[in-house]
């Protein structure tokens, strides 16, 4: 069984007060700081509030970890029953078929906020911003265009090119590839339209899996 004073030193390891000791014990203060007066107890104190600040904020990071969790799961919840309701509304609006029918071919479908289509034809690059703004309304300073170019092609009139026939004027870094064959070169590169959005990225997936069930009526899986 341990002593008072092996109970008193503890305490002060953990930071406690003299105050805090003497009413937790019962003995006065003078005879804690007769004990404690020969002891550096700063380095162990210091440890051990680094220790219940550890503790303290990798709890505080799960709570938060939950509740965002049950907040994404609300909110994927809203965006699919919503992605339904447009489905019904658009799925006999050539452009949403249309929009919609390239992604699911050309798209990016992996598990990310991002909604990404790239394609060399600029009708297509076109057509699916035209969707993303009237029928996704997505605001257009939030689309971004990213080129791929060959590294013997002009940078600056493949962008030109780009913007001309597709209107976009925002752009990420371009990325160059190595050169091809000249019969087998793509002469302006690709263009990769990109919408940094998981509400629409969770949409767009919706829309994959039903728009065949709906025009076709093939089940959705």
């Amino acid at each position: 069984m341990r002593t008072d004073k092996e109970k008193a030193f503890e305490l002060r390891r953990q930071g406690k007060s003299y105050k805090t000791i003497s009413d937790e014990l019962g003995m006065s203060k003078s005879t804690l700081s007769h004990w404690f007066k020969s002891v550096d107890f700063s380095e162990e104190v210091k440890k051990h509030l680094s220790k219940e600040v550890y503790v303290a904020g990798k709890q505080r990071l799960l709570n938060l970890n939950t509740t965002r969790g049950v907040l994404l799961k609300v909110r994927y919840e809203y965006a699919e029953k919503e992605a339904l309701e447009d489905l019904k509304q658009h799925y006999r609006n050539p452009l949403f078929v249309a929009a919609v029918a390239a992604y699911w071919g050309e798209g990016d479908k992996a598990n990310n906020g991002l909604v990404r289509l790239i394609n060399t034809d600029p009708k297509m690059i076109a057509l699916f911003k035209r969707f993303l703004t009237e029928i996704a309304n997505v605001q257009e300073e939030k689309l971004r265009g990213a080129l791929y170019i060959y590294n013997d092609l002009d940078e600056a009139t493949c962008k030109k090119f780009w913007i001309k026939r597709t209107g976009l004027k925002h752009f990420h870094k371009t990325m160059t590839l190595p050169s091809r064959q000249k019969d087998k070169k793509v002469h302006n590169g690709m263009c990769s339209l990109v919408v940094s959005s998981t509400y629409l990225k969770k949409k767009m997936l919706v829309w994959i899996d039903h728009l065949p069930e709906m025009v076709l009526n093939i089940p959705a899986e």
